[in-house]
């Protein structure tokens, strides 16, 4: 269905720009057809390659990746981790599982009720292995599907181009009609260019790095909930917050048993 539905699109697009591409009026570099080729053309040969739930799975990962803050993140996930790892040093399994469930990382959310039900740390870095190969393969699809618009976009330029010029040598004798062809055949490769290289390419590049510090907060949450099982203090862990040049929030002073502690006090 979205194969049709993107070549049905596209046809469409490609024919309103030959039906108004060579005798609408520009100024400058605003050229409408030129603008609706390249805004919808792209578009829809990206649908006929993809399916809508891939489509709506890049939507929602893009925003969340513009959204993402690895400061602010990587705090809240060292906040979340001592407390959760106070709740279960302490015997209070109900109020881990809910730190755990309302967690903002899905790799905490996940792991974190393995760790109150006692699974093995080989469990649990199994399940987190499994947990991870899914989340990235999610963002990579998403990464892909930008990057196929940036692809594309300057081929619907080239289109564009060609569209141009057989309207304007189609229309030498009528020189009012050249202006308008000849926009038609430079303004889309113009406008493909700009779109690949300073929206597509950029966008891809934020779920890229959104990626990336997703898969760093994933392993330090596998190992930080290793070492909770375990009965091991998480100074290592801290460290590696340390590192990261995000720093720790002040949340760990409040539980130093936690951060510091030793495995013999616990």
């Amino acid at each position: 269905m979205h194969f049709i539905v993107g070549l049905v699109g596209l046809a469409l697009t490609l024919a309103y720009t030959l039906l108004l591409g060579h005798s609408s009026a520009f100024t400058g570099v605003v050229h409408v057809p030129s603008l609706v080729l390249l805004g919808l053309a792209p578009i829809f040969m990206t649908v006929a390659s993809y399916k809508f739930s891939e489509l709506a799975g890049t939507a929602r990962v893009l925003v969340r990746a513009m959204r993402f803050s690895a400061s602010r993140s990587r705090a809240q996930l060292y906040e979340s981790l001592t407390q959760f790892a106070s709740e279960v040093r302490q015997r209070r399994p109900a109020r881990a599982l809910e730190i755990a469930s309302s967690a903002r990382h899905d790799v905490l959310r996940q792991l974190g009720p393995l760790v109150v039900r006692q699974y093995s740390s080989a469990d649990i870095e199994s399940t987190a292995s499994t947990s991870l190969y899914c989340m990235v393969s999610a963002m990579k699809r998403s990464e892909d599907v930008l990057g196929t618009l940036a692809r594309v976009a300057p081929a619907a330029g080239l289109v564009g181009t060609v569209l141009g010029l057989i309207s304007l040598l189609k229309d030498l004798s009528r020189f009012d009609q050249l202006g308008p062809s000849m926009a038609l055949a430079l303004l889309c490769t113009l406008y493909g260019l700009v779109l690949a290289n300073a929206v597509y390419q950029p966008l891809g590049r934020i779920i890229h790095s959104h990626m990336t510090v997703s898969v760093e907060e994933a392993k330090l949450i596998t190992r930080a909930l290793v070492l909770i099982r375990e009965d091991k203090p998480l100074a290592d862990v801290r460290k590696l917050f340390e590192l990261s040049g995000t720093g720790v929030p002040v949340v760990a002073s409040a539980v130093p048993e936690v951060a510091t502690g030793t495995g013999g006090e616990s």
